[in-house]
């Protein structure tokens, strides 16, 4: 089964007033493909959602998202993942934020494609990336 894992960014962009991304979500979803994020990502978008001047009426979009997108719980299995995928960037002379070595590590341990603008991602050339920003 087909699932997309939303980085910050993505969520971000789909919050807006008029969206691409959560129009491709909803059609996603209307086709029984999965699509979620974690809690960190969430926080890191609520703690830019508050200070928008639209911040009511973003909130409302978001809990409205969040009625399709579902959010992935953090357990052990996650965890090892984050500990390698940690050790690799280390390795590899690399460093990602926190969220983002989570995010990596959820999307290798649910082998789902993360949708993000960032290109740090590539350091890790395994994990399935693309951006519904550009083209």
């Amino acid at each position: 089964m087909k699932r997309y894992l939303l980085d910050t960014n993505h969520i971000g962009e789909a919050i807006g007033r008029v969206s691409v991304v959560r129009d491709h979500i909803q059609q996603l979803h209307r086709q029984g493909i999965v699509i979620g994020t974690c809690a960190p990502a969430l926080c890191e978008l609520l703690v830019g959602v508050v200070l928008r001047k639209d911040a009511a009426k973003a909130r409302q979009r978001l809990d409205r998202l969040l009625q399709v997108v579902r959010i992935w719980p953090i357990d052990v299995a996650i965890a090892n993942r984050y500990a390698e995928v940690y050790h690799e960037l280390r390795k590899a002379g690399r460093a990602l934020s926190q969220v983002d070595i989570l995010l990596a590590a959820m999307a290798r341990h649910l082998n789902a494609i993360l949708l993000t603008t960032d290109q740090d991602f590539q350091a890790l050339p395994a994990l399935q990336t693309e951006n519904w920003l550009t083209g």
